[in-house]
Protein backbone atom coordinates (compact mmCIF):
# COMPACT_ATOMS: atom_id res chain seq x y z
CA UNK A 1 0.00 0.00 0.00
CA UNK A 2 2.70 2.55 1.06
CA UNK A 3 4.20 1.62 -2.80
CA UNK A 4 1.21 2.93 -4.33
CA UNK A 5 0.52 -0.23 -6.05
CA UNK A 6 -3.09 -1.22 -4.72
CA UNK A 7 -5.26 0.41 -6.78
CA UNK A 8 -8.23 2.60 -5.60
CA UNK A 9 -10.31 1.46 -8.52
CA UNK A 10 -10.61 -2.32 -7.28
CA UNK A 11 -12.34 -0.81 -3.94
CA UNK A 12 -15.47 -2.16 -3.54
CA UNK A 13 -18.22 -0.60 -1.31
CA UNK A 14 -17.29 -0.52 2.48
CA UNK A 15 -14.19 -1.74 1.71
CA UNK A 16 -10.44 -0.77 2.28
CA UNK A 17 -6.95 -0.88 0.49
CA UNK A 18 -5.97 -3.37 2.66
CA UNK A 19 -9.21 -5.32 1.61
CA UNK A 20 -8.24 -4.88 -1.90
CA UNK A 21 -4.65 -5.92 -0.90
CA UNK A 22 -5.73 -9.33 0.40
CA UNK A 23 -7.54 -9.81 -2.42
CA UNK A 24 -4.37 -9.53 -4.77
CA UNK A 25 -2.76 -11.88 -2.27
CA UNK A 26 -5.44 -14.39 -2.75
CA UNK A 27 -5.40 -14.45 -6.18
CA UNK A 28 -1.70 -14.89 -6.46
CA UNK A 29 -1.93 -17.69 -3.09
CA UNK A 30 -4.57 -19.18 -6.42
CA UNK A 31 -2.31 -19.55 -8.99
CA UNK A 32 0.51 -21.30 -6.85
CA UNK A 33 2.69 -18.34 -6.85
CA UNK A 34 2.62 -17.27 -3.41
CA UNK A 35 2.32 -19.25 -0.30
CA UNK A 36 0.06 -17.98 2.58
CA UNK A 37 -0.81 -18.96 5.61
CA UNK A 38 -3.93 -17.60 7.58
CA UNK A 39 -4.40 -16.03 10.69
CA UNK A 40 -6.07 -18.66 13.07
CA UNK A 41 -6.97 -15.95 15.64
CA UNK A 42 -8.53 -13.90 12.86
CA UNK A 43 -12.43 -13.71 12.12
CA UNK A 44 -11.72 -11.69 8.83
CA UNK A 45 -8.95 -14.46 7.17
CA UNK A 46 -6.38 -12.25 7.40
CA UNK A 47 -3.06 -13.34 6.51
CA UNK A 48 -0.46 -14.03 9.09
CA UNK A 49 2.63 -14.17 7.15
CA UNK A 50 3.39 -15.34 3.18
CA UNK A 51 6.12 -16.30 1.11
CA UNK A 52 7.74 -17.18 -2.51
CA UNK A 53 7.98 -20.52 -3.20
CA UNK A 54 12.06 -21.03 -4.42
CA UNK A 55 12.09 -21.21 -7.58
CA UNK A 56 9.53 -17.86 -7.75
CA UNK A 57 12.35 -16.33 -5.44
CA UNK A 58 14.62 -16.60 -7.41
CA UNK A 59 12.78 -15.73 -11.07
CA UNK A 60 11.69 -12.35 -9.06
CA UNK A 61 15.23 -11.98 -8.03
CA UNK A 62 16.89 -11.90 -11.18
CA UNK A 63 14.14 -10.08 -12.68
CA UNK A 64 14.47 -7.25 -10.42
CA UNK A 65 18.65 -7.04 -11.02
CA UNK A 66 17.97 -7.08 -14.56
CA UNK A 67 15.41 -3.80 -14.62
CA UNK A 68 17.29 -2.39 -11.37
CA UNK A 69 13.45 -2.78 -9.86
CA UNK A 70 15.60 -3.50 -5.95
CA UNK A 71 18.75 -4.98 -4.54
CA UNK A 72 19.40 -7.12 -1.90
CA UNK A 73 22.98 -6.99 0.15
CA UNK A 74 23.51 -10.54 1.67
CA UNK A 75 26.94 -10.58 2.59
CA UNK A 76 29.28 -8.04 3.67
CA UNK A 77 31.60 -6.06 1.91
CA UNK A 78 35.40 -6.83 1.53
CA UNK A 79 38.07 -4.38 2.78
CA UNK A 80 39.50 -3.81 -1.27
CA UNK A 81 35.09 -3.73 -2.47
CA UNK A 82 34.14 -0.54 -4.54
CA UNK A 83 31.04 1.25 -2.99
CA UNK A 84 27.46 -0.30 -4.98
CA UNK A 85 26.88 1.57 -7.72
CA UNK A 86 23.53 0.20 -8.48
CA UNK A 87 20.74 3.11 -8.79
CA UNK A 88 18.12 1.04 -7.64
CA UNK A 89 15.86 2.82 -5.16
CA UNK A 90 14.21 -0.38 -3.40
CA UNK A 91 16.88 -2.41 -0.77
CA UNK A 92 17.08 -4.59 1.22
CA UNK A 93 19.63 -6.02 3.57
CA UNK A 94 20.07 -9.37 5.35
CA UNK A 95 23.24 -9.48 7.25
CA UNK A 96 23.93 -10.49 10.60
CA UNK A 97 27.00 -8.09 11.38
CA UNK A 98 27.31 -4.39 11.31
CA UNK A 99 26.95 -2.89 7.80
CA UNK A 100 29.47 -1.04 5.97
CA UNK A 101 27.18 2.63 5.87
CA UNK A 102 28.85 3.24 2.36
CA UNK A 103 27.18 0.37 0.50
CA UNK A 104 23.96 2.05 0.06
CA UNK A 105 25.07 5.85 0.82
CA UNK A 106 25.03 7.15 -2.84
CA UNK A 107 21.54 5.33 -3.67
CA UNK A 108 18.41 7.86 -4.17
CA UNK A 109 16.40 5.32 -1.89
CA UNK A 110 12.37 4.90 -2.02
CA UNK A 111 12.64 1.48 0.21
CA UNK A 112 14.77 0.26 2.52
CA UNK A 113 14.43 -3.02 4.81
CA UNK A 114 16.90 -4.43 6.90
CA UNK A 115 15.78 -7.02 9.63
CA UNK A 116 17.93 -9.57 11.39
CA UNK A 117 16.00 -12.89 11.32
CA UNK A 118 18.50 -14.73 12.82
CA UNK A 119 17.00 -16.05 16.49
CA UNK A 120 18.98 -15.06 19.69
CA UNK A 121 20.40 -11.98 17.86
CA UNK A 122 20.14 -8.39 17.55
CA UNK A 123 22.11 -6.87 15.27
CA UNK A 124 24.36 -3.55 15.50
CA UNK A 125 23.08 -0.71 13.22
CA UNK A 126 24.89 2.44 11.41
CA UNK A 127 25.40 4.68 14.71
CA UNK A 128 26.65 7.19 12.60
CA UNK A 129 23.92 7.07 10.15
CA UNK A 130 21.91 10.09 8.66
CA UNK A 131 18.48 9.13 7.77
CA UNK A 132 18.36 12.56 5.79
CA UNK A 133 19.99 11.48 2.95
CA UNK A 134 17.15 9.37 1.79
CA UNK A 135 14.96 12.41 1.31
CA UNK A 136 12.86 10.32 -1.55
CA UNK A 137 12.34 7.35 1.18
CA UNK A 138 8.85 6.09 1.48
CA UNK A 139 9.51 2.85 3.04
CA UNK A 140 11.68 2.58 6.36
CA UNK A 141 12.06 -1.42 7.84
CA UNK A 142 14.55 -1.51 10.78
CA UNK A 143 13.37 -4.70 12.89
CA UNK A 144 15.25 -6.56 15.77
CA UNK A 145 18.30 -3.96 15.73
CA UNK A 146 20.37 -2.38 18.83
CA UNK A 147 20.75 1.94 17.95
CA UNK A 148 23.48 3.14 19.76
CA UNK A 149 22.09 4.59 22.91
CA UNK A 150 18.62 3.37 21.87
CA UNK A 151 18.51 5.83 19.90
CA UNK A 152 16.97 6.02 16.59
CA UNK A 153 19.99 7.09 13.71
CA UNK A 154 19.80 11.14 12.78
CA UNK A 155 17.63 12.56 10.12
CA UNK A 156 14.32 10.48 10.70
CA UNK A 157 12.22 13.79 10.97
CA UNK A 158 13.73 14.77 7.39
CA UNK A 159 11.76 11.80 5.88
CA UNK A 160 8.73 13.77 4.61
CA UNK A 161 7.77 11.45 2.06
CA UNK A 162 7.35 8.58 4.43
CA UNK A 163 4.37 6.35 4.52
CA UNK A 164 5.80 3.18 6.51
CA UNK A 165 8.30 3.06 9.47
CA UNK A 166 8.60 -0.09 11.48
CA UNK A 167 10.91 -0.49 14.24
CA UNK A 168 9.53 -4.03 15.80
CA UNK A 169 11.15 -5.73 18.12
CA UNK A 170 14.33 -3.40 18.10
CA UNK A 171 15.78 -1.66 21.11
CA UNK A 172 14.88 1.61 21.27
CA UNK A 173 13.64 3.73 24.11
CA UNK A 174 12.27 6.64 23.05
CA UNK A 175 9.97 7.99 19.57
CA UNK A 176 11.82 11.67 18.74
CA UNK A 177 9.12 14.26 18.54
CA UNK A 178 10.11 14.74 14.74
CA UNK A 179 8.57 11.51 13.47
CA UNK A 180 4.67 13.54 14.35
CA UNK A 181 6.19 15.65 11.07
CA UNK A 182 5.72 13.57 8.97
CA UNK A 183 2.21 13.83 7.72
CA UNK A 184 2.75 11.57 4.66
CA UNK A 185 2.92 8.27 7.48
CA UNK A 186 0.36 5.74 6.97
CA UNK A 187 1.82 2.78 8.82
CA UNK A 188 3.37 3.12 11.87
CA UNK A 189 4.77 -0.63 13.52
CA UNK A 190 6.11 0.42 17.03
CA UNK A 191 6.31 -2.62 18.92
CA UNK A 192 9.41 -2.83 20.44
CA UNK A 193 11.95 -4.46 22.58
CA UNK A 194 12.28 -2.21 25.59
CA UNK A 195 10.43 0.37 27.56
CA UNK A 196 9.36 3.09 25.32
CA UNK A 197 8.25 6.09 25.27
CA UNK A 198 5.90 8.10 23.40
CA UNK A 199 5.63 12.04 22.42
CA UNK A 200 1.88 13.23 22.98
CA UNK A 201 2.04 14.78 18.91
CA UNK A 202 0.80 11.24 17.26
CA UNK A 203 -2.19 12.74 16.69
CA UNK A 204 -0.63 14.92 14.52
CA UNK A 205 -0.13 12.44 11.62
CA UNK A 206 -3.55 13.15 10.24
CA UNK A 207 -2.86 9.86 7.54
CA UNK A 208 -2.26 7.87 9.76
CA UNK A 209 -4.52 4.66 9.21
CA UNK A 210 -2.26 1.69 11.27
CA UNK A 211 -0.93 2.23 14.61
CA UNK A 212 0.97 -0.39 16.65
CA UNK A 213 2.05 -0.11 20.01
CA UNK A 214 3.17 -2.09 23.15
CA UNK A 215 0.32 -2.14 25.22
CA UNK A 216 3.16 -2.64 28.09
CA UNK A 217 6.47 -1.46 28.86
CA UNK A 218 5.54 2.37 27.57
CA UNK A 219 4.94 5.76 28.70
CA UNK A 220 3.82 8.99 27.30
CA UNK A 221 6.20 12.04 27.61
CA UNK A 222 4.89 14.39 30.56
CA UNK A 223 2.93 11.83 31.76
CA UNK A 224 0.15 12.67 30.53
CA UNK A 225 -2.65 9.94 28.75
CA UNK A 226 -1.68 9.91 24.78
CA UNK A 227 -3.92 11.33 22.76
CA UNK A 228 -5.71 10.00 19.76
CA UNK A 229 -8.02 12.79 18.59
CA UNK A 230 -7.33 13.96 14.98
CA UNK A 231 -6.49 10.32 13.86
CA UNK A 232 -9.78 10.08 11.61
CA UNK A 233 -8.46 8.28 8.68
CA UNK A 234 -7.26 5.07 11.88
CA UNK A 235 -8.37 1.92 10.30
CA UNK A 236 -6.52 -0.25 13.09
CA UNK A 237 -5.23 0.37 16.39
CA UNK A 238 -2.76 -2.45 18.07
CA UNK A 239 -2.01 -1.98 21.82
CA UNK A 240 -4.18 0.51 23.16
CA UNK A 241 -4.48 0.76 26.95
CA UNK A 242 -6.86 2.70 28.93
CA UNK A 243 -4.52 3.81 31.53
CA UNK A 244 -1.85 5.43 28.96
CA UNK A 245 -4.29 6.39 26.15
CA UNK A 246 -7.45 8.74 25.87
CA UNK A 247 -10.25 6.76 26.16
CA UNK A 248 -12.72 9.53 24.93
CA UNK A 249 -10.43 10.28 22.04
CA UNK A 250 -11.04 6.23 21.04
CA UNK A 251 -14.99 7.03 21.10
CA UNK A 252 -14.24 9.38 18.00
CA UNK A 253 -12.20 7.20 15.35
CA UNK A 254 -14.55 6.25 13.37
CA UNK A 255 -13.31 4.56 10.58
CA UNK A 256 -11.63 1.94 13.15
CA UNK A 257 -12.34 -1.69 12.13
CA UNK A 258 -9.12 -3.49 13.99
CA UNK A 259 -8.93 -2.89 18.07
CA UNK A 260 -6.67 -4.70 20.39
CA UNK A 261 -6.88 -2.94 24.00
CA UNK A 262 -6.39 -3.49 27.14
CA UNK A 263 -8.76 -2.04 29.62
CA UNK A 264 -7.53 -1.57 33.05
CA UNK A 265 -9.85 0.50 34.75
CA UNK A 266 -14.13 0.13 36.10
CA UNK A 267 -14.74 3.90 34.31
CA UNK A 268 -13.23 2.84 30.68
CA UNK A 269 -14.58 -0.22 30.63
CA UNK A 270 -18.40 0.27 29.96
CA UNK A 271 -17.74 3.31 27.49
CA UNK A 272 -15.39 0.86 25.34
CA UNK A 273 -18.07 -1.92 25.29
CA UNK A 274 -20.82 -0.12 24.74
CA UNK A 275 -18.84 1.54 21.73
CA UNK A 276 -18.36 -1.38 20.18
CA UNK A 277 -21.52 -2.86 20.87
CA UNK A 278 -23.59 0.10 19.38
CA UNK A 279 -20.97 -0.11 16.42
CA UNK A 280 -21.36 -3.65 15.22
CA UNK A 281 -20.85 -2.62 11.34
CA UNK A 282 -18.17 -0.46 11.70
CA UNK A 283 -15.90 -3.31 14.19
CA UNK A 284 -14.88 -6.01 11.68
CA UNK A 285 -12.04 -7.73 14.80
CA UNK A 286 -11.59 -6.95 18.23
CA UNK A 287 -9.23 -8.22 20.59
CA UNK A 288 -9.88 -7.38 24.45
CA UNK A 289 -8.40 -7.88 27.66
CA UNK A 290 -10.01 -6.66 30.37
CA UNK A 291 -8.28 -6.24 33.87
CA UNK A 292 -10.85 -4.65 35.61
CA UNK A 293 -13.08 -5.72 38.32
CA UNK A 294 -16.90 -6.92 36.65
CA UNK A 295 -18.18 -9.15 39.54
CA UNK A 296 -20.91 -6.86 40.58
CA UNK A 297 -24.70 -8.04 39.84
CA UNK A 298 -24.82 -4.58 37.87
CA UNK A 299 -21.46 -5.99 35.55
CA UNK A 300 -23.05 -8.96 34.49
CA UNK A 301 -25.02 -7.12 31.94
CA UNK A 302 -21.73 -5.57 30.66
CA UNK A 303 -20.53 -8.69 30.70
CA UNK A 304 -22.81 -10.18 28.48
CA UNK A 305 -23.23 -7.55 26.44
CA UNK A 306 -18.80 -8.15 25.97
CA UNK A 307 -19.64 -11.63 24.72
CA UNK A 308 -22.44 -10.39 22.70
CA UNK A 309 -20.09 -8.09 20.26
CA UNK A 310 -20.15 -9.70 16.83
CA UNK A 311 -16.46 -8.79 16.01
CA UNK A 312 -14.57 -9.69 19.84
CA UNK A 313 -12.38 -12.75 18.33
CA UNK A 314 -10.08 -12.65 21.78
CA UNK A 315 -11.16 -11.81 25.20
CA UNK A 316 -8.82 -12.10 28.24
CA UNK A 317 -10.61 -11.52 31.31
CA UNK A 318 -10.12 -11.68 35.06
CA UNK A 319 -12.63 -10.72 38.27
CA UNK A 320 -15.22 -12.80 36.99
CA UNK A 321 -17.08 -15.18 38.83
CA UNK A 322 -19.38 -16.12 36.39
CA UNK A 323 -20.02 -16.21 32.99
CA UNK A 324 -23.13 -14.87 31.61
CA UNK A 325 -26.07 -17.67 30.46
CA UNK A 326 -25.57 -19.27 27.54
CA UNK A 327 -27.62 -17.56 23.95
CA UNK A 328 -27.63 -18.45 20.59
CA UNK A 329 -25.56 -14.94 19.69
CA UNK A 330 -23.18 -15.33 22.85
CA UNK A 331 -19.34 -15.34 21.86
CA UNK A 332 -20.41 -16.48 18.15
CA UNK A 333 -17.01 -15.12 16.62
CA UNK A 334 -14.80 -15.62 19.57
CA UNK A 335 -11.73 -18.09 19.18
CA UNK A 336 -9.34 -16.84 22.13
CA UNK A 337 -10.53 -17.33 25.38
CA UNK A 338 -8.33 -16.99 28.90
CA UNK A 339 -10.14 -17.05 31.88
CA UNK A 340 -7.40 -15.30 34.51
CA UNK A 341 -6.05 -15.80 38.15
CA UNK A 342 -8.87 -13.90 39.60
CA UNK A 343 -11.51 -15.01 38.06
CA UNK A 344 -12.83 -17.83 40.63
CA UNK A 345 -15.41 -19.29 38.60
CA UNK A 346 -17.54 -21.76 40.91
CA UNK A 347 -20.09 -24.00 37.98
CA UNK A 348 -18.19 -25.65 35.61
CA UNK A 349 -18.33 -23.33 32.48
CA UNK A 350 -18.03 -25.58 29.92
CA UNK A 351 -21.50 -25.84 29.29
CA UNK A 352 -21.26 -22.58 28.11
CA UNK A 353 -18.11 -22.39 26.60
CA UNK A 354 -18.61 -25.68 24.56
CA UNK A 355 -21.43 -24.60 22.80
CA UNK A 356 -19.31 -21.57 21.32
CA UNK A 357 -18.89 -22.47 17.37
CA UNK A 358 -15.88 -20.59 16.86
CA UNK A 359 -13.98 -20.71 20.08
CA UNK A 360 -10.17 -22.76 18.69
CA UNK A 361 -7.94 -21.42 21.78
CA UNK A 362 -8.97 -21.88 25.56
CA UNK A 363 -6.62 -21.28 28.68
CA UNK A 364 -7.97 -21.48 32.06
CA UNK A 365 -4.96 -20.15 34.42
CA UNK A 366 -4.52 -19.99 38.48
CA UNK A 367 -7.88 -20.50 40.16
CA UNK A 368 -10.14 -19.39 37.13
CA UNK A 369 -11.96 -22.00 38.31
CA UNK A 370 -12.09 -23.64 41.65
CA UNK A 371 -14.96 -26.31 41.33
CA UNK A 372 -14.15 -29.85 41.84
CA UNK A 373 -15.30 -31.70 38.10
CA UNK A 374 -15.53 -30.54 34.77
CA UNK A 375 -17.29 -32.36 31.95
CA UNK A 376 -17.13 -32.22 27.85
CA UNK A 377 -19.94 -33.34 26.23
CA UNK A 378 -19.96 -35.01 23.53
CA UNK A 379 -19.75 -32.86 20.10
CA UNK A 380 -18.87 -29.77 21.92
CA UNK A 381 -15.65 -27.36 21.19
CA UNK A 382 -16.48 -28.36 17.91
CA UNK A 383 -13.17 -25.84 16.25
CA UNK A 384 -11.08 -26.19 19.87
CA UNK A 385 -7.41 -26.88 18.76
CA UNK A 386 -5.75 -25.77 21.87
CA UNK A 387 -6.98 -26.51 25.79
CA UNK A 388 -4.91 -25.21 28.87
CA UNK A 389 -5.74 -26.51 32.92
CA UNK A 390 -3.20 -24.37 34.48
CA UNK A 391 -3.38 -24.62 38.44
CA UNK A 392 -6.70 -25.29 39.40
CA UNK A 393 -6.83 -26.71 42.98
CA UNK A 394 -9.55 -28.13 43.23
CA UNK A 395 -10.53 -30.23 40.49
CA UNK A 396 -10.41 -33.81 41.52
CA UNK A 397 -12.28 -35.27 37.82
CA UNK A 398 -12.70 -34.31 34.39
CA UNK A 399 -14.80 -36.09 32.02
CA UNK A 400 -14.74 -36.19 28.24
CA UNK A 401 -17.30 -37.83 26.09
CA UNK A 402 -17.24 -39.40 23.02
CA UNK A 403 -17.17 -37.03 20.69
CA UNK A 404 -15.97 -33.99 22.40
CA UNK A 405 -13.38 -31.75 21.20
CA UNK A 406 -13.11 -33.31 17.80
CA UNK A 407 -10.39 -31.37 16.34
CA UNK A 408 -8.17 -30.44 19.55
CA UNK A 409 -4.45 -30.33 18.45
CA UNK A 410 -2.41 -29.40 21.68
CA UNK A 411 -3.29 -30.14 25.33
CA UNK A 412 -1.74 -28.69 28.45
CA UNK A 413 -2.45 -30.19 31.94
CA UNK A 414 -0.04 -27.74 34.64
CA UNK A 415 -0.18 -28.36 38.68
CA UNK A 416 -3.68 -29.28 38.91
CA UNK A 417 -3.02 -31.36 42.17
CA UNK A 418 -6.27 -33.09 43.07
CA UNK A 419 -6.64 -34.12 39.73
CA UNK A 420 -7.06 -37.92 39.77
CA UNK A 421 -6.73 -39.25 36.39
CA UNK A 422 -6.53 -38.44 32.65
CA UNK A 423 -9.87 -38.62 31.18
CA UNK A 424 -11.10 -41.72 29.44
CA UNK A 425 -12.55 -39.93 26.28
CA UNK A 426 -9.18 -38.26 25.13
CA UNK A 427 -8.23 -41.50 23.81
CA UNK A 428 -11.06 -41.13 21.04
CA UNK A 429 -9.35 -37.97 19.58
CA UNK A 430 -7.01 -38.75 16.89
CA UNK A 431 -5.89 -35.00 16.27
CA UNK A 432 -4.63 -34.40 19.56
CA UNK A 433 -0.63 -34.33 18.18
CA UNK A 434 0.98 -32.44 21.70
CA UNK A 435 0.10 -33.45 25.32
CA UNK A 436 2.26 -31.89 27.77
CA UNK A 437 1.86 -32.64 31.81
CA UNK A 438 3.81 -30.63 34.41
CA UNK A 439 3.93 -30.38 38.00
CA UNK A 440 1.03 -33.12 38.57
CA UNK A 441 0.59 -35.61 41.80
CA UNK A 442 2.53 -38.74 41.63
CA UNK A 443 -0.04 -40.72 41.34
CA UNK A 444 -1.81 -39.09 38.36
CA UNK A 445 2.14 -39.11 36.29
CA UNK A 446 2.80 -43.17 37.36
CA UNK A 447 -0.49 -43.68 35.91
CA UNK A 448 0.18 -42.41 32.41
CA UNK A 449 4.18 -43.34 32.58
CA UNK A 450 6.01 -46.52 31.14
CA UNK A 451 8.77 -48.15 34.23
CA UNK A 452 10.51 -50.68 32.73
CA UNK A 453 8.38 -51.75 29.87
CA UNK A 454 5.29 -51.67 32.56
CA UNK A 455 2.75 -49.34 31.12
CA UNK A 456 0.75 -47.45 33.56
CA UNK A 457 -3.05 -47.95 33.87
CA UNK A 458 -3.96 -45.45 32.04
CA UNK A 459 -1.24 -45.16 29.22
CA UNK A 460 -3.57 -46.63 26.97
CA UNK A 461 -5.77 -43.23 26.98
CA UNK A 462 -2.31 -41.47 25.31
CA UNK A 463 -0.19 -43.77 23.23
CA UNK A 464 -1.34 -42.49 20.14
CA UNK A 465 -0.31 -38.90 20.83
CA UNK A 466 2.74 -38.27 18.98
CA UNK A 467 4.66 -35.72 21.28
CA UNK A 468 4.38 -36.49 25.09
CA UNK A 469 5.87 -34.42 27.86
CA UNK A 470 5.45 -35.61 30.93
CA UNK A 471 7.56 -34.34 33.92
Amino acid sequence: MAEGMISNEDRGRGETLRDVAEHYLFELASKCMVEVKMDEKSTSNRFESCRLHDMIRELCLSKAKDEEFFKVVDKPMGVDDEPSTCKTSRLAIHLDEREDDHIWKDQDLRSLLSVNNRRGRVKRCWNNLDLGMFKFLRILILEKHRFKNKKLPNGIGKLILLKYLSIKDSEVDELPKSVCKLLCLQSLDLRVESDFTLPNSIHKLRHLKHLFVNNVLRSVIGGKKLKLDGLNELETLIGFRSDIDETTHLLKLRKLQVLDAVVTDDQSLPMIVDHIFNHQDQFREVHLMILSNINSEQDSSLLRKVFMCRSLSELSIGHVSKLPAYELELGRNLIRLNLHSQCNIAKDPMAILEKLPMLRELIFREDSYVGREMVCRAAGFPQLKKLMLWELPNLEEWRVEEGAMPNLSFLDIHKCEKLEMIPDGLKSITTLQELSITWMSKKFVDRIKVVNGEEGEDYHKIKHIPSLHIW
